[in-house]
């Protein structure tokens, strides 16, 4: 029988080599290991047996406690070091120990060390410079017998693994005369940074590092970027091989120019990094890894274990994602139920492969792309997140890709750029010009038909959308059968989102032009502070979701004219309003204006694109709300007249800054490009209010369901629909689920929500994820970019409605708090097109997340009023009855 297990012979068994030894062999042939074999667990079996020392081996063990480990396990590891070798065995050893003069480590190698769970590290004995087959073979047995150290063995009954027979295995390698050792983590072991590589080295062996705990150089180094951050630590003395007894190590002084001099160079430590990235890329978890760099500088491999304690695989685990909430935090701010998600994931698949069509992009090419269509959003602890990669692979599809993707990232709010697996971004001026630039030419041509015809499409798209949605508005679905309601769902969805051609090429239209403008403001009107297109924006009128407030403010006005009215809404709270305005023959035309309000708008609500949200039907106190804020306003301000003068003036200023820098062709050019522009953002905004009209529709279609499932005792109340997804819900309609008890379903699902709203921490707004997006991933963003440092009380966004205003902060989490307003600078987190009721009552806007196309930015210019988005870590800075100056140019906040 061999005992001996060679790598060079590829016939033999590797699974009785213990972790170490299994470890070594995974890395033997792609990497720089020292030449080694290993004697296997039968080896140790076989020991023991020849010497009879099993069985007494057992029965110490059997009689083990706590008290008397240490007097067992001595009287063990004596045994073990006083057997002898069968001939058998020591031939095998010897003649595999064919350079009588090398020297070897022996180290140990059980087979539970160094696995998935457990590491054995620092409790099993290894011994360097090694010589001879005598000393090899009693070296042999000192680590058999480290086996049962007392520190072994109690590690062992406190993880409940094998105390006898153990099976351990041993390790023999060429001995490698090291000038640096060290240990690199592939993960920062202090803080789990995934994306980080640590480093620990000194000059001399690692055992300098591993057992004597000698001061070591630091070195942590971002995987992607290779930028070093070194810590140098005073190295006083190294380990190195003993020369004058001829085997085993010594500590000896370090020379002077060692001692405050780097045990690496940088070129090391990039080298080291990319094969420690490269060896946790193999084993798919991080890794701790022993290595050397030998007298003539080349790297050696010693060993490598995975880090048991690692929270997360990181880069290891292959599949690398990048999430990004963006601006579709203002449109699914927080926890989002299953049922939104669920259906706004196959409404993105819907439209993207619309999106596609239209833009020309051949049949195949789509159906190849399915999987980055059905995957555009993901979900963590309930928040809705971008899939970057797959908006990447979408706008890669189109030629131009290098042009467009920053037009997408623009209208996304991407502050982090992700296309990482771009082959093309470090293409050559060359390339970008004669290859890139035409090809975004002949987009820009085969799109221009459709862009011109969108001046007739979009009026078009109105009238089949009115058609259709002011049949399914007159529908009474409390009446109808859930299968009748999925008829109308299905119906909704080929009539509508498979026929959203004209808002897909209009913001396709809107990506093009208004990027271009924004950069001919910077190139040609010396804009420094990237708003001057923001500013020729504004005012441009017509946009549908500013009406409602409008005609709430026009009420205001007439309320405002009979001081008894104004402090009858003053003494009475929204909810005693709702109750008593209807009865008052003096007040009926108030409550019959809200009434018609509720009638044209009652389909709106706060988060009104997340199905779950009540709408104002339900919440109709809300609008009193706003009617008490607006009546405490200047009557200035409640001027529609009055307004539009504001907006025409901001518009008047930036087109006299914009021309007043453009030669005459250019004059015409930026004039084409600016009406482009400015039609584009006011069909987006209007074509946006036709699906959030939609949204109220469908709203309505699963409250009813929820009240019919409710009524059969098949859920606990209609708001627990929201707790299941769309599929799942007209499953069970069909006789096609494969779950039917859906109320277990709910109340597991209401668990897990409800954990996610009130965890302490949420997920980064912008993070990774690697292997299994839900399993090993913190969702954390280890490479965040570092923020420009402003004096002390200042915070900076983008300014993206002008005006420079001194005020009273008025912190606001949801329009559901606090909302009385009056004349206060708002924060907030967020905004959806549920806030814009609160903006007449406020004389400035600060929004912690959003884009400069995000609806806040675009109604906050049509409104006149100053705002900022994008501000890092507003909310958590801000507090109401701060004093601030806002300057909605600059994009900067200061704290008085």
């Amino acid at each position: 029988m061999s005992y001996i297990f060679n790598p060079l012979n590829s016939q033999l068994d590797g699974n009785n080599i213990g972790g170490k030894g299994i470890n070594l062999l995974k890395l033997s042939d792609d990497f720089n290991v020292p030449d080694w074999f290993a004697l296997t667990t039968e080896a140790f079996n076989h020991y023991l047996e020849f010497n009879k020392l099993d069985e007494k081996i057992a029965e110490l063990i059997a009689e083990v406690t706590d008290e008397n480990l240490a007097r067992t396990t001595a009287v063990i590891r004596n045994l073990i070091l006083k057997g002898e070798f069968s001939t058998a065995l020591k031939e095998q050893l010897y003649a595999n120990l064919t350079e009588k003069d090398s020297f070897v480590s022996v180290r140990s190698s059980a087979a539970d060390e160094d696995g998935e769970t457990h590491s054995f590290a620092g409790i099993h004995e290894s011994y360097l410079f090694i010589k001879g087959n005598e000393s090899v073979t009693e070296h042999i047995k000192k680590v058999w017998a480290s086996a049962y150290e007392e520190r072994a063995i109690f590690y062992r009954r406190k993880n409940s693994l094998t105390t006898h027979p153990i099976p351990m295995a041993v390790i023999i390698q060429q001995m490698i005369d090291a000038r640096s050792s060290g240990v690199v983590f592939t993960i920062n072991p202090t803080n789990q940074n995934v994306e980080q590589v640590v480093i620990s080295s000194l000059f001399g062996l690692g055992e300098g590092l591993v057992s004597a705990g000698l001061e070591a150089d630091q070195f942590e180094v971002n995987k992607t970027t290779k930028e070093i951050s070194s810590t140098i630590n005073l190295k006083q003395t190294e380990f190195q091989h003993n020369t004058e007894s001829g085997s085993g190590i010594v500590e000896t002084e370090l020379s002077e120019d060692k001692q405050n001099a780097p045990s690496l160079t940088d070129s090391e430590i990039i080298q080291l990094t990319e094969c420690a990235s490269r060896i946790e890329k193999q084993y798919r978890k991080p890794q701790d890894i022993e290595f050397c760099f030998d007298k003539n500088n080349k790297l050696y491999i010693l060993q490598s274990r995975n880090i048991t304690t690692a929270k997360e695989y990181g880069p290891a685990a292959g599949n690398h994602q990048i999430w990004d909430n963006s601006n579709i935090i203002e449109s699914y701010s927080g926890v989002t139920s299953p049922m939104t998600f669920s259906f706004i994931r196959q409404a993105y698949a819907t439209v993207y492969n619309c999106f596609s069509e239209v833009m020309g992009i051949p049949h195949k090419t789509i159906q190849q792309n399915q999987t980055v269509y059905s995957n555009m959003l993901g979900l963590f602890h309930g928040q809705v997140y971008y899939n970057l990669p797959n908006w990447y692979k979408l706008v890669k599809q189109f030629p131009g890709y290098n042009y467009n993707k920053s037009f997408m990232e623009s209208m996304m709010g991407v502050k982090e750029k992700a296309d990482s697996n771009d082959t093309e971004k470090q293409q050559s001026k060359a390339r970008k010009y004669f290859v890139e630039l035409p090809k975004l030419l002949k987009l820009v041509f085969g799109m221009g038909r459709k862009f011109i015809g969108l001046k007739k499409s979009v009026p078009q798209f109105n009238n089949h959308f009115e058609t259709h949605y002011s049949r399914w508005a007159a529908m009474d679905f409390e009446k109808m059968a859930p299968h009748e309601l999925m008829q109308v769902y299905e119906e909704m969805r080929e009539k509508l989102l498979k026929n959203w051609h004209t808002p897909i090429i209009n913001d396709f239209h809107v990506m093009v032009f208004y990027g271009t403008l924004k950069n001919c403001c910077k190139k040609w009107c010396n804009d420094e502070n990237e708003t001057l297109q923001n500013n020729l924006i504004c005012g441009e009128g017509d946009i549908e979701s500013t009406v409602p407030t409008r005609l709430l403010m026009k009420l205001a006005a007439e309320i405002k004219q009979k001081p008894e009215l104004t402090e009858l809404f003053s003494d009475n709270s929204p909810e005693e309003l709702l109750q008593t305005v209807p009865q008052n023959p003096q007040t009926q035309f108030i409550a019959d204006a809200v009434q018609d309000y509720l009638d044209k708008y009652g389909f709106r609500c706060i988060n009104e694109l997340k199905l779950e949200e009540p709408s104002l039907h339900e919440t109709p106190e809300f609008i009193y709300q706003m009617l008490k804020n607006y009546l405490k306003m200047d009557d200035s301000l409640l001027d529609i007249s009055a307004l539009h003068e504001r907006e025409k003036k901001i518009r008047k200023e930036a087109e006299e800054q914009a021309f007043s820098n453009l030669s005459s062709i250019r004059k015409r050019l930026f004039s084409f490009i600016l009406k482009q522009a400015r039609n584009g953002v006011k069909n987006r905004e209007n074509m946006r209010f036709a699906r959030t009209k939609i949204y109220g529709q469908l709203r309505l279609i699963l409250n009813s369901v929820g009240q019919h499932f409710t009524e059969e005792q098949i859920i606990d109340e209609p708001q627990d629909i929201y707790y299941l997804t769309v599929d799942e819900v007209w499953d069970f309609v069909k006789g096609t689920a494969v779950t039917v008890k859906l109320n277990e379903l709910i109340q597991l699902r209401k668990n897990e929500f409800n954990e996610y709203r009130e965890a302490e921490e949420n997920p980064a707004d912008h993070f990774s994820t690697y292997g299994m997006a839900y399993h090993r991933n913190q969702f954390k963003n280890y490479n965040a970019p570092k923020q420009e440092p402003l004096e002390p009380g200042m915070l900076k966004g983008v300014g993206c409605s002008p005006g420079k205003i001194t005020g009273t902060a008025k912190v606001v989490n949801s329009p559901k708090d606090d909302t009385e307003l009056n004349g206060e600078i708002l924060i907030a987190g967020r905004t959806d097109p549920g806030w814009v009721p609160l903006y007449p009552s406020v004389s400035g806007i600060l929004i912690e997340r959003g884009s400069i196309l995000s609806h806040s930015a675009i109604v906050a210019r049509e409104m006149g009023i100053p705002a900022i988005v994008g501000i890092p870590n507003l909310m958590k800075t801000i507090e109401s009855g701060n004093e601030l100056e806002m300057d909605g140019n600059s994009g900067l906040v200061k704290m008085l």
